[in-house]
C-alpha cells in the first residue's frame, strides 16, 4: 500500500483529500504544519508528499528542502498545493525542485489523485496552466 503525506494547515483541505486517498486504497498521514511535517519526516517514508507553502512554523520550502537534504527522502515525489500568490515561495519550491505545481482553488480531489496516480507510475500529468502555480524559469546562464 503506497503512503501520501499531506502536509496542509487547513483541516477542511485535508480531510477532503484523505477521504480521497483513503477511498483509493492508499495510507495517508497528516501533518498540520511545517514543524510537525519535520518531525513525522524523521521517520516517515512515504511515497508521495502532497504540500502547501504557506504553513504555519516551518513554510512548506523549508520542509521541501529537509525532505531534498534527506538522503531516503530526496528522491520522494513532492506535489505542492497551494495558492498563485504565494509566487516567491513556488519559485524557491521550483528552484530546490518539485514534480508538480496545483493551485488550490483549481484543484479538485480527482485532479490530485489523477497527478499522484500518474507521478507515481513514473508519468508528468498534462495540465491547463489555470490548474497550476506560474513559475517563472530562471534565464539562461
Amino acid at each position: 500500500m503506497k503512503t501520501i503525506f499531506i502536509v496542509e494547515d487547513n483541516p477542511i483541505i485535508s480531510k477532503l483529500y484523505r477521504d480521497k486517498f483513503l477511498r483509493e486504497g492508499f495510507q495517508v498521514e497528516l501533518a498540520e504544519d511545517g514543524l510537525a511535517a519535520m518531525k513525522m519526516l524523521a521517520k516517515l517514508r512515504p511515497d508521495l508528499v502532497v504540500l502547501d507553502l504557506m504553513l504555519p512554523h516551518f513554510s512548506g520550502v523549508d520542509v521541501l528542502k529537509q525532505i531534498r537534504a534527506t538522503p531516503d527522502l530526496k528522491a520522494t515525489p513532492v506535489v505542492i498545493l497551494s495558492e498563485a500568490y504565494m509566487s516567491d515561495l513556488a519559485q524557491a519550491a521550483a528552484k530546490i525542485g518539485v514534480e508538480q505545481t496545483l493551485l488550490k482553488s483549481s484543484c479538485t480531489p480527482n485532479l490530485l489523485l489523477e497527478v499522484v496516480h500518474n507521478l507515481l507510475a513514473g508519468v508528468q500529468s498534462k495540465l491547463e496552466p489555470s490548474q497550476q502555480i506560474a513559475v517563472r524559469k530562471p534565464p539562461p546562464a
